[in-house]
């Protein structure tokens, strides 16, 4: 195979679109991972395909400064996290970020979303009246 001389002014993505070995290729994952408190009791909502979506704020705290990230679950594990983790449960997450661009006010807005991959309820929940002490041990994957 001969050596391809490369022309300084062509863009990276078009010398790899014409290479013709390389079918696919990754340049990167951008990935989260946090363990935190949940700051408000979880609403469980549906798209218009039917596939369950939960938004849900998680509180950190460093350096005695409280942040406050908003991550969301999709399908099984937004049903799971929606029942089992409430207001004040830790609770830790990891997944992929995910961006997509809309528009609010007639401006284009560009949204980083942190989706959840996989979680782990941790400490127990909240205790409310009717509880029975007893919880099962959840662990799920989006």
């Amino acid at each position: 195979m001969m050596a391809r001389k490369q022309n300084p002014e062509q863009l990276v993505g078009e010398v790899i679109a014409e290479s013709p070995t390389v079918k696919s290729r990754s340049f990167g994952t951008c990935r989260f991972a946090i363990l935190g408190r949940v700051a408000a009791d979880p609403t469980l909502r549906y798209t218009a395909g039917g596939k369950a979506v939960l938004d849900l704020t998680l509180a950190t705290t460093a350096a005695g400064v409280a942040t406050f990230h908003t991550v969301v679950c999709w399908e099984r594990a937004a049903e799971t996290v929606a029942q089992y983790a409430g207001k004040g449960r830790e609770l830790y997450v990891e997944g992929r970020l995910g961006s997509r661009v809309r528009e609010v006010e007639g401006h284009r807005i560009k949204q980083v979303d942190l989706v959840v991959e996989n979680f782990q309820l941790l400490g127990r929940p909240l205790a409310t009246s009717g509880d029975t002490g007893e919880e099962p041990a959840v662990e799920g994957a989006a």
